[in-house]
């Protein structure tokens, strides 16, 4: 069963937000600067050098994590459900975010060309196949409600 609160998930959402913030910020001290200095000023130039230092603090991995798990809950999922592409460089670090995050299980229900890709990255990260797997849920088709059966496979995260 997903757990509706989740602690990982929790303190993924206020690094992102934290960073959102700070990126806000910055972008309203720019006018101040250049109001005040100018824009060939010293300060503009340290601006930049801020601006440019400051990177989103979440791998792509843990985003896709974080908005699967949040998708999870706004389908009303009773398992982790992943169904975006993960990038090779990205696979790895999807399967720590899960194990940080206590998930255990997830169905996997990408739909993409590349999806080959996706499941030999799973086992390569830890996780094990343990065959196909039907999400039920309700979906919004041609202006109304259906029950929609998902298909995908289904993971233990190891």
């Amino acid at each position: 069963m997903l757990k509706k609160n989740n602690a990982h998930f929790e303190e993924l959402r206020k690094i992102g937000y934290d960073y959102e913030e700070r990126k806000e910020a910055l972008e309203a001290r720019k006018q101040e600067i250049v109001d005040t200095y100018g824009w060939d000023s010293e300060e503009m130039k340290a601006w930049y050098k801020e601006k440019a230092e400051l990177t989103f603090p979440l791998s792509g991995g843990a985003c896709k994590a974080y908005r699967a798990y949040n998708y999870s809950l706004q389908k009303g999922n009773e398992e982790f459900e992943m169904e975006d592409f993960l990038w090779d460089r990205e696979v790895e670090d999807f399967v720590s975010t899960l194990k940080a995050a206590g998930i255990e299980t997830f169905i996997y229900t990408n739909q993409s060309t590349a999806v080959m890709e996706n499941l030999h990255g799973f086992e390569e990260a830890g996780c094990r196949m343990d065959g196909l797997a039907k999400i039920t849920r309700m979906e919004r088709r041609y202006g109304e409600n259906r029950e929609e059966q998902i298909l995908g496979i289904h993971f233990t995260v190891c």
